[in-house]
């Protein structure tokens, strides 16, 4: 009896552990960040967008390639005419309606690298279907989706490859992430290193000719940028390249063999400009008015014509 009473107290705990067990069972966490295995760590982020997808990473150093997410089917419906029409590998016959499955197109982007904080190239034109690859190089750098509006913010439920290091560039082959285009508005993204989008690390597919990557860029620019102004660049704030200022100014110099007059005039709202330099690249954007120059009356002392203005240092910088 008392071996009995001993074994039933014994083997109390183990019922009520799987009377627990089956009314609270463990469940898979979802909607956290999938972390691969490999030489390297690749990690992305769970996302929403409709517009695009990540389809595959891989670590690089030989790793395996893992899939994300399977990769969207698009397909075309074509009418061919009075004879029989060819659209890639497949022959609809005169006359005929036939739904043929796109090719796409692949996109190849370096983030990082020789050619700097930037992305090689920094916009492409993508249809419906096509993958973009962006090959990580040096040093630590991400592919984080934002909006026209704030660059250097990431968009909610927008995608993420997370930080993909290749020191020195010493993961050989480099790492890789593929999306997938599946929708046709304009994508925008930026690199969430420390710095980097404030110095013009931006990326976007489709933009358009209001929006385009030259004013998202000078946007990420002006609103992260931490370069500190000078006496020359007047240490010029955001309300810089957000207002819209136009202007005239008129100047004359007297010289022995008469009088010269100049006159020139500002452009209307934000201009903007890129250019390369050497393996870097460059980027601007300037709002400029006759009264904007810092010290207007000691600087450009003996000059006539044109206009002064300012921008701040960070703008300017190589990136």
């Amino acid at each position: 009896m008392k071996y009995l009473s001993a074994l039933s107290v014994a083997m109390a705990p183990l019922a009520m552990a799987k009377a627990i067990r089956n009314v609270y069972p463990v469940e898979a966490r979802n909607g956290h960040s999938q972390r691969l295995s490999g030489g390297n760590v690749v990690a992305v982020e769970a996302s929403s967008n409709t517009q695009i997808i990540i389809v595959w990473v891989n670590p690089g150093a030989g790793a395996e390639t893992t899939t994300v997410q399977e990769a969207v089917t698009v397909t075309q419906t074509v009418t061919a005419g009075a004879a029989d029409t060819a659209v890639g590998t497949a022959t609809i016959p005169a006359g005929a309606t036939g739904t043929i499955v796109g090719a796409g197109a692949t996109h190849s982007v370096q983030v990082g690298g020789s050619a700097g904080l930037a992305y090689s190239p920094s916009e492409i034109q993508a249809a419906v279907g096509d993958m973009v690859i962006f090959t990580f190089m040096a040093a630590n750098h991400t592919v984080t989706q934002s909006s026209f509006a704030k660059p250097c913010d990431p968009l909610e439920g927008g995608m993420d490859s997370k930080f993909v290091p290749n020191k020195d560039n010493a993961v050989v082959p480099p790492p890789q992430v593929a999306f997938q285009v599946t929708g046709t508005e304009p994508q925008w993204f930026y690199c969430k290193q420390s710095g980097h989008c404030g110095k013009g690390m931006t990326f976007s597919i489709n933009p358009t000719a209001e929006k385009t990557q030259a004013l998202f860029q000078a946007m990420a620019i002006q609103q992260k940028g931490q370069g500190d102004g000078s006496a020359i660049t007047g240490n010029a704030t955001s309300s810089a390249i957000a207002s819209d200022v136009a202007a005239t100014t008129v100047a004359s110099a007297t010289e022995a063999a008469g009088s010269a007059t100049a006159t020139a005039s500002a452009g209307s709202g934000l201009q903007t400009g890129v250019g390369e330099i050497q393996a870097g690249a460059c980027v601007c954007a300037v709002t400029c008015g006759a009264g904007s120059f810092p010290a207007a009356a000691v600087q450009g002392i003996n000059n006539f014509g044109g206009i002064p203005g300012a921008i701040p240092a960070s703008m300017a910088e190589r990136i």
